[in-house]
């Protein structure tokens, strides 16, 4: 979530999802979390929001969910992520993989064996970009066919293209 939107609650919205007509259609069911996944309110349990309205507004979507109805609060929910039951989306595509998906994953580079982890995605202008978290600290991958050349889902692992400087 970027930031409040309105005096109602509501929330200006990246999307990291190819269908967010789906995600934010009135009706569905939303949780807020982080990288990590879904985060617990203080007796633990996981708040779900349902989704009363959610519309495209320039590059980001408005969303407004039942359970706020004030702008403060919303507000104080910056910076979180609305997440999705994988459990109720649809299996990706043989050749697509759910971003979300991408966190956490391990990162090697042909021929040299494991170099790290994917610690997060970014949605550039120019595509995704992977931060990778090596032994010598962070580095960002472009996502681009010649570079990245497998994903094993299963397994968990992305294969990178041999490239001098590239996790430097």
């Amino acid at each position: 979530m970027r930031r409040a939107h309105g005096v109602r609650g509501a929330w200006a919205v990246e999307s990291l999802n190819d269908a967010p007509d789906v995600l934010f259609a009135s009706g569905a069911v939303l949780f807020a979390g982080d990288r990590e996944g879904a985060v617990a309110l203080k007796d633990g349990a996981v708040q779900a929001l349902h989704i009363e309205d959610g519309r495209r507004m320039n590059r980001e979507w408005l969303v407004r969910v039942r359970e706020l109805t004030d702008r403060d609060i919303a507000d104080s929910w910056r910076g979180r992520y609305l997440l999705a039951d994988s459990d109720t989306l649809p299996p990706p595509d043989e050749e697509e993989v759910y971003i979300g998906d991408l966190i956490g994953m391990s990162v090697t580079v042909e021929g040299q064996g494991p170099v790290g982890h994917v610690r997060d995605v970014y949605d550039a202008p120019q595509g995704y970009i992977l931060e990778v978290e090596t032994a010598k600290g962070r580095s960002l991958v472009p996502w681009h066919d010649d570079l990245v050349l497998d994903v094993d889902d299963e397994a968990r692992i992305i294969t990178l293209a041999p490239l001098d400087g590239l996790l430097d």
